[in-house]
């Protein structure tokens, strides 16, 4: 009898690990981007990145984010496909839906900003500087990365992979935005009141969840949130 329930619960672990392989392989892929693996297993390799000069070594940053993302759309190629299909034959209405979406996200987290910066007695988040700071440097390979590689990857995780773990949606929609929230405070955080600005992303991340609820189209939040980052990456170049 025990041996028997514990064959069933093997089974459905198996089961579900089959079933979910695509979400959880999306999310390692993106483990592996965010510690910096293919640079780490170049550099193991005996070649020094860092003493490489600054272009040929930009690009180099940039053709191995490509990488990922190659592969991210080779997984999930009919998907994309199928979506931009979708926003072809109903362009009004996603478009109605998403500026509706965006703007309301806009709104929260540009007024929750205003005041957790109030309470912090800071103008922006810790993880906003060092992407100004960044852009400085190199704002080219930040517009690439910021507008190209990051809404790709994290709608993928953030959004089309959780949605395929999670089946609730209300509950899908709040942890998307908490652990999109999450993903820029942890990295840049002085105190723990830094994670108030797990509002303010959250806010636009949960947004983006509700797109891919209401349309069943991954390709929707991607576009989205490419013109959301390029809009806020071209202000900081242009106003430098």
């Amino acid at each position: 009898m025990q041996d028997s329930i514990i064959d069933k619960i093997e089974g459905k672990i198996k089961d579900w690990f089959k079933k979910n392989s695509k979400f959880l392989i999306v999310i390692l892929l993106y483990l592996l981007y965010q510690s910096n693996f293919i640079i780490s297993l170049i550099s193991s390799l005996g070649i020094n990145v860092y003493s490489i000069p600054r272009t040929p070594r930009i690009f180099l940053f940039a053709f191995t984010d490509l990488i990922y993302i190659v592969i991210l759309i080779l997984m999930f190629k009919k998907e994309i496909v199928k979506g931009l299909k979708d926003l072809k034959e109903n362009f009004l209405n996603r478009a109605i839906l998403s500026l509706n979406c965006w703007v309301v996200g806009c709104v929260i987290m540009t007024v929750s900003s205003i005041i957790i910066g109030l309470i912090l007695g800071q103008n922006v988040s810790q993880n906003e500087s060092l992407v100004r700071e960044s852009i400085e440097v190199a704002p080219l390979y930040m517009l690439f990365t910021c507008s190209i590689i990051a809404p790709i990857f994290e709608e993928m995780v953030f959004r089309r992979s959780l949605y395929g773990l999670v089946k609730v949606k209300w509950l899908f929609i709040v942890l998307s935005g908490v652990l999109f929230g999450l993903l820029h405070v942890l990295g840049s955080y002085n105190s723990i009141l830094d994670f108030l600005y797990i509002i303010p992303y959250g806010a636009m991340g949960s947004c983006f969840a509700y797109l891919l609820i209401k349309t069943k189209n991954i390709t929707l939040p991607i576009i989205v949130h490419m013109l959301h980052n390029t809009i806020l990456v071209l202000v900081q170049i242009i106003g430098r």
